[in-house]
């Protein structure tokens, strides 16, 4: 590999792609014959044994190759290698799930990153469902389960499960307010130190185990977004915080145990525009962040498990101002204070995070050759702190 020059590196990738794609299918045909002939429990024992697959794994496995009899066009483009794996069990799934256009969904697929496609793949089983998407929840809602185990290697208990969208959102919500919250309360001694994951496990336990009266109900949390149809007087467009299109019988069934707030966030009862007052974002602030950026405008994990961050830092005299806030996740926060990366305000209004400029020309001489930099009232004379911004990049802090 490293006599390979960088694009014969991308060309091989791009052949690794391919033949995953061909093995994939092959895989697929094999055990879909094999389920043909011997029935589905044989299949899945070969799987078990041939395939070194968990039981979890041979049962999806042998799932999988009996979705792909419907969609033979998505077969046959997997195994020409034009569309990645996980792209064509998407497919294959959907239409196990409802009508889909599948000559739309495999074009799609050979142009779109997965989770590009994810979204198309999501809009188009919304537009075909007919009903509003009643369908496709009840069939999603039907295919819930939850596995709890104790493992025989070293006596814990492992947890799997899935979800239907709403139920998935808000459980999601839930287990991150708590995670949040147990970190918020954590010490700064080593036992208190948790990783994410431990601390996951923990919001869990507490969520599941809390006394009744400890336990608060999480229907507030899950956002729900949805368009007034002035034409005639009513709600369209009703849906998830990730996109996922929600029939607006749904929507208005989760309104009854949650509190609603207006589309339009800068109303006198929404506090957006708090200045010096709180250095924590509002609830209402947190929320209006989750519809306006969805997700951290990182690397795009979602909202739920995002901090809120001051473009213009508090303690350079940043406001807590909705303009002058963003969502990221703890991993992008920690690239904005430790690695120099800059908040970007697109012309579309969307916030991006940019790698600190590298080579910077119109750097000061102190950057690269004094330990001590002068102070930065004397570089930026004729503004305050506040307007301070690295070279070549625009402010972002709107006024």
């Amino acid at each position: 590999m490293a006599g390979l020059s960088l694009l014969e590196l991308r060309e091989r990738l791009g052949l690794i792609k391919r033949a995953e794609a061909r093995l994939a299918a092959m895989k697929t045909a094999a055990l879909g014959e094999y389920a043909s002939r011997g029935g589905e429990g044989l299949a899945r024992r070969v799987a078990l044994e041939e395939l070194q697959a968990s039981k979890q794994q041979a049962r999806r496995e042998v799932e999988t190759a009996s979705q792909f009899s419907q969609v033979p066009e998505t077969f046959d483009a997997l195994g020409a290698g034009e569309i990645p794996e996980a792209h064509a069990k998407q497919i294959a799934k959907a239409a196990s799930l409802g009508p889909v256009n599948e000559t739309v969904l495999v074009e799609a697929a050979r142009r779109e990153d997965f989770g590009t496609f994810s979204r198309t793949l999501r809009d188009h089983q919304h537009e075909q469902s007919g009903d509003d998407s009643k369908s496709l929840m009840a069939k999603q809602r039907q295919r819930r389960e939850l596995g709890f185990f104790k493992s025989p290697d070293d006596g814990m208990f492992i947890l799997n499960g899935r979800f239907d969208p709403v139920a998935g959102n808000r459980i999601e919500a839930a287990l991150a307010d708590e995670e949040r919250r147990l970190r918020n309360n954590s010490g700064n001694s080593a036992e208190d130190q948790a990783s994410f994951g431990q601390r996951l496990a923990d919001a869990l336990e507490n969520l599941v185990c809390a006394e009744a009266e400890d336990r608060k109900p999480q229907g507030t949390t899950l956002i729900v977004t949805a368009d007034w149809d002035a034409l005639n007087q009513k709600l369209a467009g009703a849906r998830l915080l990730d996109g996922t299109p929600l029939p607006i019988s749904e929507a208005l069934r989760l309104a009854c145990d949650a509190d609603i707030l207006p589309a339009v966030f800068d109303t006198k009862g929404q506090q957006l525009w708090v200045g010096r007052k709180h250095r924590s974002a509002t609830d209402a602030q947190r929320a209006a962040l989750i519809v306006r950026d969805k997700h951290c405008i990182g690397c795009g994990r979602s909202a739920a498990w995002c901090e809120v961050h001051h473009i213009v830092e508090w303690f350079r005299g940043g406001l807590t101002d909705i303009d002058n806030l963003v969502l990221v996740c703890t991993s992008c926060h920690h690239s904005i204070h430790d690695d120099g990366w800059v908040v970007h305000r697109n012309k579309n209004g969307t916030y991006e995070l940019r790698p600190p400029p590298e080579p910077c020309a119109d750097l000061p001489p102190w950057k690269s050759k004094s330990k001590s930099p002068p102070h930065e009232c004397d570089l930026f004379p004729d503004v305050g702190v506040s307007n301070h911004r690295p070279c070549n990049v625009e402010p972002v802090l709107l006024s």
